[in-house]
């Protein structure tokens, strides 16, 4: 599927497994910037190539974005999100995760495409929307506010991380 921006176009297609490390630099990289900008939201060090593969293995579907056949963003989506939505999870819902940008070609509007593509291939599934993100990221929980999501939830974890979740429906 193609998704035009007035000065840009992406492809949206669907990785394999084969794709792990591409998914596994774009995670570190935009991690890699959201440290330097300090924000707690991803750290680096936390993602490995056998997450992928755990990801993989459990049914996520992930796609790729690509710009003029350069991958340039990333996005996995799961029907069901138990850990993080507990008794609110349903089959009615597909959920949006580690949504990221290859930090090259930020504010070029592929991460809106990216989102968008997500939010019309889930819709096509009669399903709503869901996604969260760390409550102390102001600006990207103003992002998916910006893009309709309606807060749902906070959640206060024993590390200390507070969650955002939203639903757009």
């Amino acid at each position: 599927m193609e998704i035009k921006n007035s000065n840009i176009q992406i492809e949206v297609h669907r990785a394999t497994e084969e794709d792990s490390q591409v998914i596994l630099d774009l995670w570190r990289g935009s991690a890699e910037w959201l440290q330097l900008k300090g924000i707690n939201q991803w750290n680096p060090d936390d993602f490995n190539i056998n997450q992928v593969h755990e990801c993989f293995s459990k049914g996520y579907e992930f796609y790729l974005a690509r710009l003029n056949e350069e991958v340039v963003g990333t996005i996995y989506i799961c029907w069901s999100n138990p850990v993080l939505w507990g008794e609110l999870d349903n089959n009615e819902s597909g959920y949006i995760h580690r949504f990221a940008v290859n930090r090259n070609h930020i504010s070029r509007g592929i991460g809106r495409q990216l989102i968008t593509w997500a939010e019309d291939y889930i819709r096509g599934s009669g399903k709503g929307i869901r996604l969260d993100c760390m409550a102390e990221n102001a600006r990207l929980n103003q992002y998916y506010l910006d893009l309709g999501y309606k807060h749902i939830k906070l959640l206060n974890w024993s590390n200390g991380w507070k969650i955002n979740l939203y639903e757009k429906k």
